[in-house]
């Protein structure tokens, strides 16, 4: 019994370590893949339950799932300092989340990505509460971001620049590196 101890005290050491490194390298800002990356399939929009306690409904996901990029849409707007949320995110976002997250298995790297015609921001409160905040990837006005999601809700916000502003956007997920433009912008359908 002891030896089985401690063979598993062993094993968890490693697992230990790489939850630890996952955790130092999450909530980084993404730039776009490789122009020689494949083009995904074209993307399905989805409709939710938007009884749910956030403004436009949740978005639950597992592993695998289908199709990818899962794709809701929305209209952000600035009610709030987004800096309400963390104190090192900018912008304004609603008093509710957008969006609820609601994960039934953990997601090593998870891509979020924002599409608007106007310049948007995210905002994403994890189960254990912690935040990342994105303004802009690669000087463009779409928000990505890339990062370990727990199991649980995440909230979500989309936010905007102005206090009052308002803008319609289209919000993706994926378990795969893609191209903002597999997203289509509000109004392009």
């Amino acid at each position: 019994m002891v030896a089985s101890r401690r063979f598993l005290a062993g094993a968890v050491g490693p697992l230990a370590s790489l939850l630890t490194l996952a955790a130092c390298t999450e909530g980084s800002a993404i730039g776009e893949p490789d122009e020689a990356a494949p083009a995904p399939a074209a993307p399905e929009m989805v409709a939710y339950n938007e009884e749910a306690s956030s403004r436009f409904g949740l978005v639950p996901l597992h592993a695998g799932f289908s199709p990818d990029p899962r794709i809701v849409s929305g209209e952000a707007i600035g009610e709030v300092r987004a800096r309400s949320i963390h104190r090192k995110c900018k912008g304004w976002i609603s008093e509710r989340p957008d969006y609820l997250l609601e994960t039934d298995t953990a997601f090593f790297n998870l891509h979020v990505l924002a599409r608007s015609r106007s310049d948007t921001l995210l905002v994403v409160r994890k189960p254990d509460g912690s935040v990342v905040c994105n303004d802009n990837r690669n000087k463009t006005k779409d928000p990505m971001l890339r990062s370990h999601f727990p199991i649980g809700t995440t909230q979500v916000w989309i936010g905007v620049h102005d206090k009052g502003a308002t803008a319609h956007y289209r919000l993706g997920f994926s378990e795969v590196k893609w191209r903002s433009s597999s997203i289509p912008l509000p109004g392009a359908d």
